[in-house]
């Protein structure tokens, strides 16, 4: 079963998480998982003839959104003032986040309440935080006023919308059984490997899944794997219509092409100094889905 809106759901096929057995979905959770939050830079960036950087031009709310969903994520919604002031703490202000208001009516990404409707000059506002605790509102083109200082938008906030289920929460990832195929293939072939299996290709839901996959690529699988996600042009879609959680190497994707896949990257590491050596999990990235070159790693719910 699942509901939009901030509608409390019962009755899911995976038993909930002990701390959210009745689920709102525009509760105030969450927000202290380490890879809900991103925090990215207006990449408007003009620089000097000799390619040095002296200011930025305009960022609109619009192109910021765009790329929070090429990661993924969207715009940041803050469900409370808690949320607001640990949410966001790496970012610089003023950044985008996920509200508009329309007249004196705000609206936000993932239909939930908006915290605050700030007054505004513009008859369409976009949302932003302009202090550590504080909302406004600014033309979403993201030019500020002259007597602002900066006077564009520097940065947005994206986040991992909260599922509709809460069968997307995530499990114990000890109690999930994980399993990889003996050969490499495209994703496709990936995705049928698993289904004849019963099973899906992995969709990592929450930060202690990626750390539970880290170790046992470091001590059993020693491969690149694909994760069950593809990018429809927009944002990326998932095999069990969950959320993903993206740990992008670099920390971004780039600008996905239309119809990539997922596949994580390993690297072997032999550092006895730092005490680091064997096959380790060093994130993914967008890969196109018709090259044969990782396994199929799938998971059992």
């Amino acid at each position: 079963m699942a509901s939009s809106g901030c509608d409390v759901i019962y009755g899911l096929e995976r038993d909930p998480p002990p701390e959210f057995e009745n689920y709102d979905r525009c509760g105030s959770f969450l927000f202290d998982e380490p890879l809900r939050y991103a925090s990215i830079g207006n990449p408007n960036v003009v620089v000097d003839g000799d390619g040095n950087p002296i200011g930025l031009m305009p960022w609109s709310w619009d192109d910021a959104r765009t790329q929070c969903q090429q990661r993924g994520m969207d715009l940041a919604v803050f469900n409370d003032q808690r949320e607001l002031g640990m949410g966001a703490e790496d970012a610089a202000w003023p950044y985008w986040i996920g509200q508009r208001t329309i007249g004196t009516v705000a609206e936000t990404v993932d239909g939930c309440p908006a915290l605050t409707a700030p007054s505004s000059l513009h008859a369409i506002a976009c949302g932003m935080v302009t202090t550590a605790n504080e909302i406004g509102g600014a033309s979403c083109d993201g030019q500020l006023p002259p007597m602002m200082e900066p006077n564009v938008v520097i940065g947005a906030l994206c986040e991992t919308p909260r599922p509709d289920s809460i069968a997307c929460l995530g499990q114990n990832p000890a109690a999930v059984e994980y399993f990889l195929s003996d050969s490499t293939l495209t994703y496709d072939r990936a995705k049928a490997f698993c289904a004849s299996n019963d099973a899906h290709l992995v969709v990592v839901e929450t930060h202690e899944e990626w750390l539970h996959l880290s170790k046992r690529t470091k001590t059993e699988w020693e491969k690149p794997f694909w994760l069950g996600s593809r990018f429809d042009g927009t944002t990326w879609k998932t095999e069990n219509d969950c959320f993903g959680t993206y740990s992008w190497t670099g920390g971004t994707p780039g600008t996905p092409a239309n119809g990539s896949c997922v596949a994580s990257k390993v690297r072997v590491v032999d550092d006895p100094e730092e005490g680091l050596s064997g096959t380790v999990l060093d994130g993914v990235e967008p890969t196109a889905c018709s090259e044969p070159q990782s396994f199929a790693l799938c998971e059992i719910d």
